[in-house]
């Protein structure tokens, strides 16, 4: 199984990393694609993508830490991304949800980052809440006419059709299954099925406990947080609403993971 988004870098699973990549393997998921979000953790999701074989890496500056890294983040994401040809840009993006961020400062480095992913020919991966308008034009006003990965998508339905028509891929994470957000889910019928990824965003987005195999605690807070292995119920969640067997979604995420990764 594939989980298309994921931060393995993040203290909470790296600090337990031979437990949970244990966890995760008798799981089943034989591929993460780790997202890096600021310069002081791309060096980890570089370490992790050299020595373990089921992690795919992306680099990039997120938005929500655009703030904390004015100047110099540009040329050491286009050195570590030439050094890694495999690599994607990600995790990338839009945030009007979260406060107090340089508005301005996100879209300049948004539109740095689609600069690189078009230069160098890699897919990316995009975070975008309460933006879509403005991530359209964004990527209108770009070079960038790659593959791209909305994570969690949870944009309008009506501009389903547009991202699409501009290389996007969805994905659908575990915590769009908890009973107060399923309506959430109600948008990726309207997504091509040659078009859907799934993915935990662990440690982040906690599924139902329905869907949870396994959780690690978090030092700081003491609540749990969102593991790896719960891939799994992902996978059995999604295949259950879409109405087609385990085989069938496992099937047809191998196909849409290639398509997405190779352009």
């Amino acid at each position: 199984m594939i989980d298309s988004h994921l931060h393995l870098q993040d203290p909470v699973l790296f600090d337990n990393l031979n437990a949970v990549l244990y966890d995760a393997r008798e799981a089943g998921v034989d591929k993460m694609v780790v997202n890096g979000t600021t310069p002081d953790d791309w060096a980890s999701v570089s370490d992790l993508a050299q020595s373990i074989p089921e992690v795919s890496a992306f680099y990039g500056l997120h938005p929500w830490y655009v703030n904390e890294y004015p100047d110099g983040w540009q040329e050491s994401l286009r050195y570590i991304l030439t050094k890694n040809p495999l690599a994607g840009v990600g995790e990338i993006g839009l945030d009007k949800w979260i406060p107090n961020r340089d508005w301005v400062r996100q879209q300049e480095a948004f539109l740095t980052q689609l600069g690189f992913a078009h230069e160098l020919q890699r897919p990316a991966t995009i975070h975008c809440l309460k933006a879509w308008g403005k991530l359209l034009e964004c990527l209108d006003n770009s070079r960038f006419d790659g593959a791209f990965l909305l994570h969690s998508y949870s944009g309008p339905a009506d501009l389903v059709n547009e991202f699409v028509e501009r290389g996007s891929y969805f994905s659908i994470s575990g915590y769009f299954f908890r009973q107060d957000k399923m309506a959430k889910l109600k948008v990726f019928e309207l997504v091509p099925e040659d078009r859907l990824l799934l993915e935990t965003d662990a440690p982040d987005m906690m599924p139902p406990k329905a869907l949870i195999r396994k959780s690690i605690m978090r030092s700081e807070s003491g609540g749990p947080a969102n593991h790896p292995a719960n891939l799994v119920g992902v996978y059995e969640a999604y295949s259950e609403w879409a109405g087609i067997s385990m085989e069938e979604t496992k099937a047809m995420m191998i196909q849409n993971f290639s398509a997405w990764h190779s352009r």
